[in-house]
């Protein structure tokens, strides 16, 4: 794999980024490590805290002036040419073809069909969500909507199930883990 050589900011976005940058992290460390027996050291912490605090007031405040002022502009030529979803993809095709090579015994014996099942489903249902960034980001958010409940009603279920003393406390404990992960990556997913 071949790396690119990115193109420098320019002379507008450095000035832009190293006004935006730290405030007085170097000074309040270096201020604080002096030894307390050091000549004016509270002098030192005064002064430091001044610049920290003059820092952030005057740049602070001032970075949107200065952004408008400097009007920075990106011409989208160091953007990469993938998209999230076209990554994806390629990210799924890459696990799929994987899962397929593993998922078969050397007779051809599939050996882990759920695992071929998930990841064969997961490479075809990215591809279906297709159209404007907006319209996927729509149908997206949509199918993990409906993820998120379905997580809902089966920890309604699991919690039915322990009030009827059907499903001890580790059993409960267990699935519901399961479904915290399950409803952390949908929410993760849906963004």
């Amino acid at each position: 794999m071949g790396w690119t050589r990115q193109q420098p900011l320019g002379t507008r976005a450095a000035v832009v980024m190293s006004w935006a940058g730290m405030r007085g992290v170097v000074t309040l460390a270096v201020a604080l490590s002096l030894p307390e027996a050091m000549p004016a050291r509270d002098l030192m912490l005064v002064t430091a805290f001044v610049v920290i605090l003059v820092t952030v007031l005057v740049q602070g405040t001032s970075l949107g002036w200065v952004i408008r002022a400097l009007k920075p502009h990106d011409d989208g030529s160091a953007r990469p040419p993938l998209d999230l979803h076209a990554a994806e993809m390629m990210l799924f095709q890459a696990q799929l073809a994987l899962v397929e090579r593993e998922a078969v015994a050397v007779d051809g014996t599939v050996i882990h069909p759920q695992l071929l099942r998930r990841y064969r489903t997961r490479a075809t249902a990215a591809d279906a969500f297709d159209g404007t960034v907006e319209e996927r980001n729509v149908a997206i958010a949509s199918h993990f909507d409906v993820i998120i409940a379905a997580v809902a009603a089966g920890r309604a279920e699991l919690v039915r199930l322990h009030r009827a003393g059907r499903i001890d406390d580790e059993t409960l404990h267990d699935l519901e883990h399961d479904l915290d992960l399950e409803e952390l990556a949908a929410a993760a997913a849906k963004g």
